[in-house]
């Protein structure tokens, strides 16, 4: 008797798993029904009047209740085009003496753009730059006059500052994660004259040891021989600022015989002496 109830038992449990499974998958096809109703009305008009007329039962039995045609939207993309006229500009601008253009991007516009957005309207630029450019050689190539070159200018413009928009944003995130701006940085370093100066680090196709200009301008070691032009270049910078003090107190001089009233808030700072490591 106890092998039999512990049977009746588990088949009791066994259908109520079969069922439970059953209402899972009716509720699973109801609800992919509804998804592909919504995204039939969202295609385009026609498309969401025909589901509305092919399963307005199922909207009534679904949950979804209140949705209307009216939220609808439109999915929009270029023609495909295969040959090469995209590098040039439209048919109407040809022979044209001047072409309509706007102003180039401005950083904040530029700022509150996504990355996404950034990235799709850096190519729609680079496409424009490559017409523009095809069609200054075309207009070279004729001995034409290119109407409005400072397209090229703007065009350019506006790709530099998407450039630094990103570059601001690469800096905020190195900032908050690592605590230092992106980039490759710079050093401090010694060239072929003694002299210390600040260099910027930059992508070479070449290592340093093998670069023949990097070497000659920055070797390895340090001559004496070249210890005598320190002093010079010394000289000549701390000649250049005591030349531009004596310039400005002259200026100075000048202002206060036209104007009185300016005597004693005229003043300029003393040069500070160039530091040559």
């Amino acid at each position: 008797m106890a092998a039999l109830s512990i049977t009746k038992g588990c088949f009791t449990a066994t259908t109520k798993i079969i069922l439970k499974i059953t209402q899972c998958r009716k509720l699973s096809s109801q609800l992919n029904a509804v998804v592909n109703h919504l995204s039939l009305l969202r295609l385009s008009p026609s498309a969401s009047a025909a589901a509305s007329s092919s399963h307005g039962s199922l909207l009534h039995s679904s949950p979804v209740r209140g949705f209307h045609s009216s939220t609808a939207c439109f999915f929009h993309k270029t023609q495909p085009v295969e040959d090469l006229m995209e590098f040039f500009d439209h048919k109407d601008t040809w022979g044209e003496k001047t072409v309509t253009c706007g102003r180039p991007y401005r950083l904040d516009e530029l700022r509150i753009k996504s990355n996404q957005d950034l990235h799709k309207l850096w190519y729609v630029l680079l496409k424009e730059r490559n017409m523009l450019m095809t069609m200054e050689a075309e207009y070279t190539r004729q001995s034409e006059l290119f109407p409005n070159p400072e397209r090229i200018t703007k065009v350019e413009e506006s790709m530099e500052n998407i450039l630094e928009v990103v570059k601001e944003r690469d800096n905020a995130v190195s900032m908050l994660e690592t605590g230092k701006p992106s980039g490759p940085g710079g050093a401090y370093v010694r060239d072929f004259l003694g002299r210390v100066v600040w260099r910027d680090f930059k992508e070479y196709a070449v290592p340093p040891h093998v670069n023949k200009v990097y070497r000659l301008l920055h070797p390895r070691g340090f001559k004496a021989l070249h210890l005598k032009y320190l002093p010079l270049w010394r000289e000549k910078i701390a000649r250049k600022r005591w030349g531009r003090y004596h310039g400005q107190r002259k200026m100075n001089e000048e202002l206060v015989k036209k104007f009185p009233h300016l005597e004693g808030k005229l003043t300029v700072p003393l040069p500070e002496e160039p530091k040559i490591y």
